[in-house]
């Protein structure tokens, strides 16, 4: 997660989720699962979303950009679902500035999904289509990064919602100095690495 610090207002650039790649072990009334994402499936999402807000931590009183008024930009790439969002929430710039920002986190409603056993007995669940409902920047207040399910009433109809998020192992923080409004002096720079998922995105391509 990058957070770029401008004048009365912060820009976050980062993922929020990779595609095919396994998570970590997860759980729902079925019991124990990984899930892996398939690419392709972010980027169909958005392109049938009307528009796709950005809250914090997944409160709906707490929206703080969205895809329609261009605030908010989502994409999928060879990573994954990629979002750059400005933002000019006070609190959330101040959050920002004390590195008290811990990752994203997405609302998505499964529409098509595929399921199997694994060797070590842990089943699979392959996700083939979504609607993406939200994506939500994640504070201090739900550390570790949120992973849940509701139930809520939509299109007249009972659906579960459900929630993925991770935190951000890096963060990088840079602060437009105001001798130099042109130029960005860094500030409680750390590098973003995202070898990892270039590396999981490599092996993946061997193995096709």
């Amino acid at each position: 997660m990058k957070v770029e610090v401008r004048n009365g207002k912060i820009v976050i650039d980062g993922y929020v989720n990779a595609v095919e790649r396994t998570s970590k072990v997860l759980c729902d009334t079925r019991g124990q699962f990984v899930e892996r994402i398939r690419s392709g499936v972010f980027q169909r999402a958005l392109e049938k979303a009307e528009n796709v807000l950005v809250l914090l931590n997944h409160e709906r009183d707490r929206e703080l950009a969205d895809t329609k008024s261009g605030k908010a930009k989502l994409y999928e790439d060879n990573i994954g679902l990629r979002a750059i969002v400005e933002v000019e929430d006070p609190e959330v710039i101040q959050k920002a500035k004390d590195n008290k920002l811990r990752g994203w986190s997405f609302g998505f409603l499964c529409n098509k999904e595929d399921r199997k056993v694994n060797d070590d007995g842990i089943e699979e669940r392959i996700v083939r289509d979504l609607d993406l409902l939200e994506v939500s920047i994640i504070d201090d207040r739900k550390y570790p990064a949120y992973i849940g399910t509701s139930i809520e009433m939509r299109d007249d109809q009972v659906k579960l919602i459900e929630y993925r998020g991770e935190e951000s192992q890096t963060i990088d923080i840079r602060q437009e100095t105001k001798e130099e409004p042109e130029q960005h002096a860094d500030k409680e720079v750390v590098k973003i690495d995202y070898s990892d998922y270039e590396e999981r995105l490599r092996k993946i391509r061997e193995e096709k």
